[in-house]
This record gives structure tokens, C-alpha cells and sequence, in this order.
């Protein structure tokens, strides 16, 4: 009689919640893809579904974000945020049931939320359009799910800590924190005057800045030297970016307000502590691009790793870009353009997602016992990189143009400057559907390990829930 070894046994442990996670953000990625095509569809052509009032311009626009942002991001950070987390303290998942009902509020206040906004129920704080009634319920089964991955925490066989569990635990602590800092300005007690618009601006940039950017840098952080085998390069500048980003992301978002009706110290203070993230961006870059590229074979033969690494050259390259557009001469000309499209998709499809995928594809076959064909995975890669590639080189170059030629009083609104940009407002159509076939692909090869046969997981769940 063999005995199965601890991580099988933690496997096995989340395999119901990871499972149930995982599915859901599937469902949510491929909505955000429905709604960043119908997005960028009205961009090409303004009469497209134009007589139907709830698919309006900017109420898909949003409903995409938040989909995104909570819908995926969300759901994604909790499948691997859980896993991680109890791989690394060797403590089971304890608390399925009530994960998953949490996880089930989760999900309903968000698809009634998007009801609202396509209803036209919404307000016009940033990644808080969502109708004030959902939000109590999203917070409640959030602080549900972190209290018990603060529990697995807890539960750990070895006291010290590393680098994937700093950053994923602050993540899962800082995202209520932001929330009941901008829920109380904006909707308790709410400010005057241009503080609910730096209110709102602050929380839905330190959104990505201090929920999705540490998740994705803790699950980098461990599946590097899973797969490769080998230690973190200069680990120990690790725990240094890890403050850096908690000290100084919070504060560098505000240079976006560089232009707006707010004082002048406000975007100021942005710039300097946008310019200071070099610090943790040159951190992140040495830890994960050192250690990769002394083993580049190992990396290309590794599909997850595949991902993991561009997610990562992703993140470098644009965080790079991110600090000179916030320098003020920089800033006069991009501001006000869709140069802050690429911002956020390079955050959200370039570096969030495509690491996610990389951890998924590493989970997957150890929870479930069962692999995805190389062919499968390698496409999803291939089409993923092509698509968020293309996207962002448009909005990057597009967002430059649109920049120069608004600046120019000289030239003719409508035929100069909106006639310039609308060829890469159809790249991005184009690049919106490569991306969508490809997070197509990419639900598909999980849905088909995950539910081989339903009936034989859902009477496998029942048996699990009364053990």
C-alpha cells in the first residue's frame, strides 16, 4: 500500500475549490472578451448595435473592466492565491463549503452589477460603477475567502516566509483596504470637491497596482525556481522590491492626474514616486530575467514557464514605459490620449493574465491528474502573445500620434486627428478577436480537465463534501 506524499494530499484538498474558481473565471474571461470586442467594434464603426440602449459605448466599456478586473481577476486570484498558499505552508484547504459559497456571492453580486451598469445603474468612480447594493455582499464573501487563506497560512509546517507569500498575503489584505478607504470618501462620508476625483482615480489605479501586479509577482516568484529547479537570483533583493512597490505604487498613481483640475502637488508627487518604481521594477526584472535566462532551454521547453516569462518581460518593459510617460514634459502630450488603454491592457493582458495562464497550466495536471495536450497549450501561447502584442504596439503608437496631432490647433478635429487614429482603432478590433479565440482556447483546454465527465466530478464532489 503506497502512501500519497503531503503535496498530493493538499491537491486533493483544493481540488473542488480550485476547480470551482478556476471555471468561473473562465466564464468571466470570455465576457470581458464579448465586451472588449463589441468595445472596440463601436470605436470602427459608431452605429454598430447603436439603436440598443444597453450596449451603449460607455457602459460596455466599463462592464468590460469590471468583468476583467473582478469577474477574472478576481476569481483567478483566489484559485491561485489558495493553491499557492497551501503548497508553500504544507496545510490543507480547509473550508471548502464555505469558499465556494462565498465564491458563489462573489460571482452573483458581480453578474448583478453588470446588469446595473447596462441598465444604466452606475456611478462614475472608477472600478466602482458597479450599483452601491452588490458591493456589501462582494466584501462580505472576499473577506470570507481571505480569512481562510489567512488560515491555511497559519496553519504552515514551516514558520518562515518567502517571497510568494508576502506578496500574494498582501494582496489579498490590501484589496479591502482600498476598498473601504475609497468606499468611505466616495460614498459614506463623501468628499468635496476634486478629492473624489483623485479618491476615485487613486483607488481603481491601486487596484492593479496592489491587488492584480502582487498576485501575479508572488505566483512568478514560485513558479520560477519550480520549474527551473534552481534559487532565485539575488533573492534577497526580493523582500526590497516587495516594500518598494507597498511604499511607493499607492502614491505614483496620481500622476495621472497630470493636466487635471487638482493641485498642482498632487500629479507632482506622482511623477517622483512613479519615477522611484524604477527601484522595484529593476528588482522584479533581476529576480525572475537572471535566473530564467542562466537556464533559457529549460524555459522554452516549459510551457507555463512560457508564459510566466513574458508576463514578466511584459511587466518590465512597460513599467519602464509607464515612468517616462509620467514625466510631466511626457505626460503633456499623452494625457489626454489612448495611450492610457495601453496602461491598462498591458497590466491586465500583457502581465496579469498571461502569468495566470503560466500558473494554471503548472496547476492543472498536479490537482487533477490529468495534462493538456502540448498542442493546445503552445496555440493558446502563440495566439496570446500575437494579440496582446498587437494590441498594445496600436494603442502605444496610435496613442502617440493622437498625442503630436492634438496638440496641434492648426489641424482639423474630426478629418486630422480622429482620421489618423482610426486605423489602430481597427488593429485593436482585430486584436480583440485573436485574443478572444485564444482565451477561447484557453477555458476550453481547462473545462476539458476539469470536467472530462461531469457526472462523475459532481458525484466525486459529493463524496469529497461528506468525507
Amino acid at each position: 500500500m503506497t502512501t500519497d506524499s503531503p503535496d498530493k494530499i493538499i491537491d486533493r484538498s483544493a481540488k473542488l475549490v480550485f476547480s470551482f474558481f478556476l471555471s468561473s473565471a473562465g466564464l468571466w474571461l470570455l465576457t470581458a472578451a464579448f465586451f472588449a470586442y463589441l468595445a472596440a467594434a463601436k470605436l470602427t464603426d459608431p452605429f454598430f448595435l447603436s439603436t440598443c440602449e444597453f450596449l451603449t459605448y460607455g457602459k460596455i466599456k466599463v462592464a468590460q473592466a469590471n468583468a476583467f478586473v473582478y469577474g477574472w481577476g478576481g476569481n483567478a486570484i483566489f484559485a491561485v492565491s489558495l493553491w499557492i498558499l497551501a503548497r508553500l505552508s504544507q496545510a490543507e484547504v480547509r473550508g471548502s463549503f464555505f469558499l465556494i459559497v462565498a465564491g458563489v456571492i462573489w460571482n452573483l453580486a458581480i453578474t448583478f452589477g453588470l446588469l446595473g451598469i447596462l441598465d444604466g445603474h452606475m456611478s462614475g468612480h472608477e472600478m466602482l460603477e458597479m450599483p452601491t447594493e452588490v458591493w456589501p455582499a462582494m466584501l462580505i464573501s472576499y473577506l470570507i475567502i481571505t480569512f481562510l487563506a489567512l488560515v491555511i497560512h497559519r496553519s504552515r509546517q514551516i514558520k518562515e516566509t518567502i517571497a510568494p507569500q508576502w506578496f500574494i498575503l498582501a494582496a489579498l489584505l490590501w484589496f479591502p483596504a482600498l476598498f473601504l478607504i475609497a468606499w468611505h470618501g466616495l460614498e459614506i462620508n463623501t468628499a468635496r470637491g476634486t478629492l473624489q476625483t483623485v479618491l476615485s482615480m487613486w483607488y481603481g489605479q491601486s487596484l492593479i497596482w496592489l491587488w492584480l501586479t502582487p498576485v501575479a509577482l508572488g505566483a512568478a516568484y514560485y513558479l520560477i525556481p519550480a520549474v527551473l529547479g534552481r534559487t532565485i537570483d539575488k533573492y534577497y533583493l526580493a523582500i526590497f522590491g516587495f516594500w518598494c512597490i507597498a511604499a511607493l505604487a499607492p502614491w505614483s498613481v496620481v500622476h495621472h492626474l497630470e493636466g487635471g483640475p487638482v493641485p498642482m502637488w498632487i500629479p507632482a508627487i506622482g511623477t517622483v514616486m512613479s519615477i522611484a518604481m524604477v527601484f522595484p521594477i529593476a528588482v522584479a526584472s533581476t529576480n525572475f530575467h537572471a535566473t530564467a535566462f542562466l537556464d533559457i532551454g529549460k524555459v522554452w521547453d516549459s510551457l507555463p514557464l512560457r508564459f510566466v516569462i513574458f508576463g514578466t518581460l511584459s511587466y518590465t518593459v512597460s513599467s519602464y514605459i509607464g515612468v517616462v510617460f509620467s514625466l510631466p514634459a511626457v505626460a503633456k502630450i499623452t494625457q489626454f490620449t489612448i495611450i492610457n488603454e495601453f496602461h491598462f491592457n498591458q497590466r491586465v493582458y500583457g502581465f496579469f493574465s498571461m502569468i495566470i495562464f503560466g500558473a494554471v497550466y503548472f496547476a492543472l495536471p498536479r490537482i487533477t491528474g490529468r495534462e493538456i495536450p502540448i498542442a493546445a497549450k503552445s496555440f493558446h501561447f502563440w495566439t496570446s502573445t500575437f494579440g496582446v502584442l498587437l494590441l498594445l504596439l496600436a494603442y502605444l503608437i496610435g496613442g502617440l500620434t493622437h498625442g503630436v496631432l492634438a496638440g496641434q490647433p492648426s489641424l482639423e478635429w474630426s478629418s486630422a486627428v480622429i482620421g489618423s487614429i482610426q486605423p489602430y482603432f481597427l488593429i485593436t478590433k482585430i486584436a480583440f478577436v485573436i485574443l478572444a479565440f485564444s482565451q477561447l482556447v484557453f477555458v476550453v483546454n481547462v473545462w476539458r480537465v476539469i470536467f472530462p465527465n461531469p457526472l462523475s466530478l459532481l458525484a466525486t464532489g459529493n463524496k469529497e463534501a461528506s468525507v
